[in-house]
Formats: C-alpha cells, structure tokens, sequence
C-alpha cells in the first residue's frame, strides 16, 4: 500500500480523536494530550494516509526532539480497520528518516514487555534494548509497611533530585524512568511530583495532577518510582504510603522500580500488574542514527 505523510494540524483532531478511541479498549491517552503536542515547538506531529489529497487519515505519531540529540519517538497509532498492514512497519520508519534529517543522534521509544507486536517492530528496524523498569501494583488496604527511620527520610526539590539520580545507579545512558516512560536526566524539569530521598535511595511520587507525561495515573492511583538500594526504597516506599497519600482518594499505588529491588517490594504486597497474566516491565529501546546515516 502506497502511503503518504504530513504534518498535522488542530483541523486534524477530529480524525486523530476516531482512530484514539478505538484504542486499548478506548483508555488512550492521545485526547488528553493531542492539543498540546500540536502545539509544541522542535517535534514533528505527523499523519498517514493512504490518498494523494491527504484526507483520510489512517495513522498517526509523534517524534520529539530532545536536546542531548535523542529523538522520542510516541504516540503511534493505526486505525483498528488498517491494522495488521504493515503500515505502523512505514510509519516507524518515517518518524526514523525525519529524525535522521535532523541531526538526532539516536531514536529511541518504549513499550511494555507485554506489547509483542512493538518490540516485533523495534527489532525490524534496529532498535535494541537499553533498559527496563519492572512494574508493580498493590491495593492500598493490602499493602504491608516496613519499618522506617523518619529522621533519615527528607523531602527534596526537583533540582536536587537531578542531581541526586547522577549518583545512582539508573542503569546505561542517562533516561529516568517516569512511569510508563523515560526522559534523559538533564530534561527533568517536574514541578507537580514529590521527592523524597534517605542515605541510600530515592522515590519519586506522581499523581494525576502531574502535566509532563504523556500517560499519567488515573485519578484513584498514584505512582512511585524508585531507585538505589532495595531495603532503602521499600522504607522510602512505607514512608510514602504512609504519610503522603490521601487514603480516602488513593485506591491503587503502582511502583515502578528496578529488578534487584523486586523480592522486597513484593514482601510489601505488591504483585504483577491486574491486567497482565505475567511480569511486566517498562521497556526503553534505542537506535544509533549516526551508523544508520553512515550506512
């Protein structure tokens, strides 16, 4: 299938709308960001369409440039009718040529380790794994609180917290797990989250009111992610729990943490996601543009 590309408009968001609703079972998060990110500067929002006159549109996405040189791919849809095409193969590739056309040194997007069909592509086009986030979840009433030393556990500004992830290990490269994302370090710039950090750990809490996600939690959720030592993140985690959370809002606390720190957040009462039948991981993918542009 012939297929052709342009940039979108807010005229589009109509079209963009019918092709969101009809994705992962109408829970997509592209209405409660798409006005924004058309208007966005240094990114591409991008349409495909299988006409000439570029009036049916039948797939979207996004690539956002960073200032390190990494350009984020998102967003990519395909209308449930033209799925199983081949067209989300073109579209990847796509977004891949525009970031090689403007200087981006990677590409790089994630998905979850459930999602076969994007990992399938991510393989097709030369994306290898850089990292992943390991997700937990636990019904509030149903977590289990460690002990914890409150003199030891202090909050700390968003400035601080950078420069306090520099001195973890959050695995290669510099991204930051955020939830059902990643950023590079240097673009941390979260007024809404909270910090808080002990001698050997660090968690950050976010919640619906959170404006720099892409995906955010629903509104009887909240987020922590953690990293540094695991004793240390499951007290930082009981902490949390039990002094920052509205327990008459918050129904579901979902952790998002690394793999060494598993066994101890699942003494908690934390387990595998509800609504996946195995483990489940935020997984970061990447590819290295300048060879693909030397090739």
């Amino acid at each position: 299938m012939k297929l052709y590309f342009r940039d979108l408009t807010v005229k589009d968001i109509p079209a963009i709308l019918d092709i969101s609703k009809d994705i992962w079972e109408g829970d997509d998060y592209i209405p409660d960001v798409i006005e924004r990110w058309l208007n966005e500067k240094d990114n591409l929002a991008y349409g495909t369409f299988p006409d000439k006159e570029m009036k049916d549109l039948i797939g979207f996405g996004r690539v956002k440039m960073f200032s390190n040189g990494v350009a984020w791919l998102e967003g990519g849809r395909v209308k449930v009718s033209h799925q199983k095409k081949g067209i989300g193969r073109v579209q990847l590739k796509y977004a891949i040529d525009y970031a090689i056309k403007v200087g981006a040194r990677v590409a790089q997007y994630d998905t979850s380790s459930r999602n076969f069909g994007s990992l399938s592509l991510a393989k097709v086009h030369g994306f290898k794994e850089k990292k992943r986030t390991e997700v937990l979840e636990s019904d509030i009433n149903d977590i289990f609180l460690k002990e914890y030393d409150l003199s030891n556990i202090r909050k700390i500004s968003n400035e601080e917290a950078k420069k306090i992830y520099k001195t973890m290990n959050i695995g290669p490269g510099d991204e930051l797990n955020i939830g059902w994302s990643y950023i590079p370090l240097s673009n941390l710039e979260d007024k809404s989250s909270l910090w808080v950090t002990n001698s050997d750990a660090i968690l950050q809490k976010i919640d619906i009111t959170s404006r720099t996600l892409p995906e955010k939690p629903q509104e009887n959720e909240v987020w922590i992610v953690v990293y540094g030592d695991p004793a240390a993140s499951s007290q930082l985690i009981s902490y949390t729990v039990d002094h920052e959370l509205n327990k008459e809002e918050i129904n579901i606390v979902v952790v998002y943490c690394q793999a060494e720190a598993l066994t101890h957040i699942k003494e908690m009462g934390f387990k595998d996601p509800s609504w996946e039948e195995e483990p489940v991981a935020v997984v970061l993918v990447e590819k290295n543009l300048r060879i693909e542009n030397l090739e």
